[in-house]
């Protein structure tokens, strides 16, 4: 397994301080195509 690395990660915290007070995240694309390539993506708001 690989590391995590911040040019990756940093980018979802900085998202997560700027939602709305209340909101919460839901998960979209959360699906992992040819065994391995995952494309997490969120939702933020009222979608």
């Amino acid at each position: 397994m690989t590391r995590l690395r911040p040019e990756h990660y940093l980018p979802l915290l900085y998202t997560l301080g700027a939602r709305l007070p209340n909101g919460t995240p839901k998960y979209f694309n959360d699906q992992c195509v040819m065994g391995s390539l995952a494309m997490t993506s969120f939702i933020l708001g009222d979608s």
